[in-house]
């Protein structure tokens, strides 16, 4: 297996390790952590937060069978060797960023739009830098994989990603002013949706 391929796989086992690990010690805590489907919005809203759990099923498993080079994910639109090394710096610094996050969120941690639970408006950490580091994560590792595996396959999910996720915060950001008020608005003034 190529030394690529192993970083790789090591990339998504340390995600899973991060996503699965986080939300049970939260759920050890009583956090409810999962709030996918239970908050307001039209049905679009409601169908992308839902197919959340099922498209990350389907990009682990393509990850796997790309790393294990199954034939119909070997034939890339573009190969440029420098192109893989890009994606995997992207993969990690994404991973780095996914963990400041988790760290910074402490037990605020919410997957999905959690109406019901009051919690702080929080703003130091990696969110002083970005409005939205899980999802900035999120972006950073599916471009990495697409550059790995540049695909036809694995470009049109990681495209569909980027679009979802940018959905997912508009809505999160009509939540949060609602929620917040002012305090988010100034929030925007001063921090970035990505960067």
């Amino acid at each position: 297996m190529a030394a690529t391929n192993i970083l790789i796989l090591t990339s998504l086992v340390l995600f899973n390790v991060l996503f699965i690990g986080r939300t049970v010690m939260l759920y050890c805590q009583s956090v409810k952590v999962w709030s996918i489907g239970t908050s307001k919005g039209t049905m679009l809203e409601k169908m992308l937060e839902n197919i959340l759990a099922p498209f990350l099923l389907l990009w682990n498993v393509l990850i796997i069978l790309a790393v294990l080079q199954f034939s119909f994910l070997t034939d890339f639109v573009v190969y440029f060797a420098w192109l893989k090394y890009v994606g995997i710096i992207l993969c990690y610094s994404g991973l780095a960023i996914f963990l400041w996050a988790l760290l910074s969120f402490g037990k605020s941690w919410r997957i999905g739009i959690d109406e019901k639970t009051s919690n702080e408006l929080i703003t130091t950490g990696a969110f002083a830098y970005s409005r939205n580091p899980i999802f900035l994560f999120m972006d950073m590792y599916f471009a990495g994989i697409m550059l790995v595996f540049p695909n036809v396959i694995i470009i049109i999910l990681a495209l569909c990603s980027f679009i979802g996720i940018h959905f997912q915060i508009l809505r999160e950001e009509k939540f949060l002013i609602r929620k917040f008020g002012n305090k988010y608005i100034e929030y925007q003034q001063h921090t970035r949706r990505y960067f």
